[in-house]
């Protein structure tokens, strides 16, 4: 059987430059998993917030910087965070 996937977005003001026409960014979870759960009502300015990124741009280049993808850092920074070890 599928796990059910859940998605939040992020906004970023700038995410529209380098030929991205989105201003937001979505993140996916599954769907019953302890850090959906958390951030799911926190909503795009919370959780920007608790990353400590405000820029699309910087947080491609600490993505990039840790070889992670965007989706993935933000989510690896917000179980840091929140304290969530799953």
């Amino acid at each position: 059987m599928k796990k059910k996937r859940a998605f939040i977005s992020v906004y970023f003001e700038d995410a529209s430059v380098d030929g991205r026409r989105k201003r937001d960014l979505t993140i996916s979870f599954d769907n019953g998993s302890s850090l959906y759960k958390k951030c799911r009502s926190l909503g795009s300015a919370r959780i920007k917030e608790i990353v400590g990124i405000h820029s699309y741009k910087e947080l491609t280049e600490k993505a990039k910087k840790n070889d992670r993808t965007v989706s993935n850092f933000i989510k690896h920074i917000l179980k840091k965070k929140l304290g969530i070890s799953e």
